[in-house]
């Protein structure tokens, strides 16, 4: 556990950093011992299981890269799915405010606004405590519209009537913690992260050692596919975190959901 939020707690830029420095040091180590070898050979360079070492290598890699890039993108769909399906939830519970006495009517469109507004948070601006200051708002909401549901059992509402009301607020309350735990506590697991660089760089330590020993081959070329590998592995990272990066999800249906309920608010008024 210490491992991933270390890993979480690192940047975006910080991973790339590290994956470059990571694959360069496995090409570089990986080419001078293979050149040392070459030159203790004298000639003779040619081992066909070597090729077959560093393809096979290279396959695992393609294998681990995919795993983890289906494990993100699956979460990142899942992360839309759950916006969009709280937006529903609030939209249908500010609906049925109308079954709710006017005073507490009034009351919970209020806080539902507050809410969606407080929702459609923008993760490239938002900081880390105000993230937190608005994940406490929302839970507080929550026990207060929860509030005006026992004042209206105390008062005697139909409980036909407050049913449609407090059905769509427990899903709302239930999207809250969905979202919290597919969005923030949920990541790709360390030990999936080290294995991940871990084959990367005996694929591309492989990679530097058939260069070496065999003297021909675009050093370039490789560089550039250690390079493309780097790159991948920050595509992942960044898609395993819904914070950060240039990969999250558009808040947009949140944002244009409490324009809606401010202009309905304005309206009866």
């Amino acid at each position: 556990m210490a491992i991933t939020r270390s890993f979480s707690d690192l940047s975006l830029t910080g991973v790339y950093f590290t994956s470059i420095l990571l694959v360069l040091a496995a090409l570089a180590c990986g080419y001078l011992v293979g050149r040392r070898l070459g030159r203790s050979r004298k000639g003779r360079r040619d081992d066909p299981s070597m090729g077959s070492a560093v393809a096979a290598t290279l396959g695992l890699l393609a294998f681990m890269l995919a795993l983890t890039f289906n494990m993100t993108a699956d979460r990142f769909g899942q992360r839309k799915a759950l916006l969009l399906e709280e937006v529903n939830a609030i939209g249908t519970t500010y609906l049925r405010t109308d079954f709710l006495r006017a005073d507490n009517r009034t009351r919970a469109r209020q806080l539902l606004l507050e809410y969606t507004t407080l929702r459609g948070f923008d993760p490239h601006t938002m900081t880390v405590e105000d993230f937190l200051r608005a994940i406490r708002r929302s839970e507080q909401i929550q026990q207060e519209l929860w509030q005006l549901v026992q004042e209206e059992i105390a008062a005697g509402t139909e409980s036909v009537r407050l049913s449609a009301f407090y059905e769509p607020l427990n899903q709302v309350i239930d999207l809250h913690t969905s979202r919290l735990q597919v969005g923030v506590e949920y990541q790709v697991p360390a030990p999936i992260w080290g294995a991940l660089y871990a084959i990367t760089a005996l694929a591309v330590f492989g990679i530097g050692f058939q260069l070496g020993v065999s003297g021909s081959g675009s050093k370039l070329v490789a560089l550039a596919m250690a390079m493309a590998f780097a790159l991948v592995i920050l595509l992942i990272a960044d898609l395993d975190r819904s914070g950060e990066g240039m990969l999250v999800v558009d808040q947009a249906p949140m944002k244009n959901l409490a324009g809606q309920m401010k202009e309905s608010d304005d309206g009866k008024k």
